[in-house]
C-alpha cells in the first residue's frame, strides 16, 4: 500500500502501452473510504516556450488531428535524449522556428489536466535569440510560425484564437512581466 494523501493505492497495472504513452488503472481507497479504481494516463512531461523575437512572440500555427487548427506557442514532448526539460525546450524552439541560443527563463510547470496524468508542461520564456533554419518532422509540414506583437497574443489568448491552455497561461505571464 502507498499512501498519496488521503488516498491509498494498494496496487495496479499497465492496461494499453504505446509508443507515446501508458495506460494504467490503480485499485485505491478514495478520501471517502470507498474502494475503487483508478484509470490514468502515463506520458512524458512537455514543454512550450515563449520566444519574443523584435518585440513579438513566435507563435505556431499548425493542424492537430484531434482538436484542428491551433494556434499556440513552440513546444512538444521531452525526450528520453532529452537532459533537462530547458534542453528539451531548446530543442523544440530550434526544429519548429530555427531560433536558437538566447537568454531563458523557467516560468515553472503546469498540471494541464490534473485528474488525469501527472504530465507537467513546463513553461519557458526565451529572448535575444539567434535565426537559423528549421528542422520540421515530417508530420509538421502544415507548421506555420506567426511573429504576434505581445499585446495582440494577449488578446488572442482572450478570443479563441490560443486555445491551447498551457500556451494561453504562459503569453499572459510574460505580457504581464515587466520588460527589461
Amino acid at each position: 500500500m502507498k499512501q498519496r494523501g488521503p488516498w491509498t493505492r494498494h496496487g495496479g497495472e499497465q492496461i494499453l502501452s504505446t509508443g507515446h504513452f501508458e495506460v494504467r488503472r490503480d485499485e485505491v481507497t478514495s478520501p471517502d473510504g470507498a474502494r475503487g479504481r483508478y484509470d490514468w494516463v502515463e506520458m512524458p512531461d512537455q514543454v512550450r516556450i515563449a520566444a519574443v523575437v523584435d518585440g513579438c512572440l513566435l507563435v505556431i500555427e499548425q493542424y492537430h488531428y484531434l482538436v484542428g487548427r491551433l494556434w499556440q506557442l513552440p513546444g512538444g514532448a521531452v525526450d528520453p535524449g532529452d537532459t533537462n526539460a530547458q534542453a528539451a525546450a531548446r530543442r523544440e524552439l530550434a526544429e519548429e522556428t530555427g531560433y536558437r541560443d538566447g537568454t531563458w527563463t523557467s516560468h515553472g510547470h503546469l498540471f494541464p489536466l490534473p485528474g488525469t496524468t501527472p504530465t507537467r508542461v513546463h513553461l519557458w520564456h526565451a529572448e535575444h535569440l539567434a535565426p537559423g533554419p528549421a528542422a520540421l518532422e515530417p508530420g509538421e509540414a502544415d507548421l506555420r510560425v506567426h511573429h504576434v506583437p505581445l499585446a495582440e497574443a494577449a488578446r488572442a489568448t482572450q478570443d479563441g484564437r490560443i486555445r491551447c491552455a498551457p500556451s494561453a497561461s504562459l503569453v499572459l505571464t510574460v505580457v504581464s512581466a515587466p520588460r527589461s
